[in-house]
């Protein structure tokens, strides 16, 4: 049965290039998982953890989105923790690689190993978060489109050198992907070239669309796998990257 939370809005406030808005809730989401939240539009939104406690979460968000115009002590009604997240097992080196714009969800994960690695790609400087607010214990890597930041390129190709994604997916027990669902072909196609039968979930992506219902009925977030139409907002947003079927 999907769990039915009022959430207290506690506030929001900007982390540039994204707006932190923190809730109170009972039951918060693991890494990966999400929150439906009625926020004033026809449909539902999700809501996944930026960060999270026994009295929370705290979701990072694009500006102008709703969550940004909520005021302080607001109810929110939310379903869930909803959906299949992050599964580490226990990985002591962990690899995440995300574009800027998606790099929220996986933050929750920046601890969650004793050595953590993290992507991040940008078209520009001004879309990256600062690294002041990453923990000091990350290793992080900066690339760039337009060269104003870190290595110049594409997490596939930089221009003034070569891309430290193979390098990290050999030295990496598991690797966490938030990007475009577009590119996870040639990302899984990467990662089979790097790892020789890399096991069930070492490449873990999360797949971010629509999810209306959160209970599989609705049919819009259906997700191709090798074994079949799958419902992201059940058996994802957090899939076996190898699994995808997204050509």
């Amino acid at each position: 049965m999907v769990k039915r939370q009022t959430a207290t809005f506690r506030e929001a406030r900007s982390v540039p290039p994204f707006w932190a808005a923190r809730f109170e809730v009972e039951f918060p989401p693991a890494p990966g998982r999400f929150m439906l939240a009625e926020l004033g539009g026809p449909l539902r939104e999700a809501l996944f953890p930026a960060a999270s406690d026994a009295e929370g979460f705290t979701v990072w968000a694009p500006p102008r989105h709703p969550v940004t115009q909520l005021l302080p002590g607001a109810p929110v009604d939310m379903l869930g923790p909803l959906g299949r997240g992050f599964r580490l097992g226990g990985a002591q080196r962990l690899l995440l690689v995300a574009e800027a714009a998606r790099l929220p969800p996986l933050l929750p994960l920046l601890e969650a190993a004793p050595a953590v690695v993290l992507i991040i790609e940008a078209p520009t400087r001004a879309l990256l978060p600062p690294a002041r607010r990453l923990p000091p214990t990350v290793e992080l890597h900066l690339i760039t489109q337009d060269g104003s930041a870190g290595q110049a390129g594409t997490l596939e190709n930089c221009h003034n050198g070569d891309s430290p994604l193979d390098d990290l997916l050999k030295w990496t027990e598991q690797v966490c992907f938030s990007c475009d669902p577009l590119r996870y072909p040639a990302l899984a196609a990467r990662v089979r070239r790097v790892r020789l039968a890399p096991r069930a979930d070492f490449a873990q992506a999360l797949v971010l669309v629509d999810m209306p219902c959160g209970v599989g009925a609705c049919d819009v977030c259906r997700v191709k796998t090798r074994h079949g139409e799958r419902h992201a907002c059940v058996e994802g947003p957090v899939f076996d990257l190898l699994e995808l079927d997204l050509r």
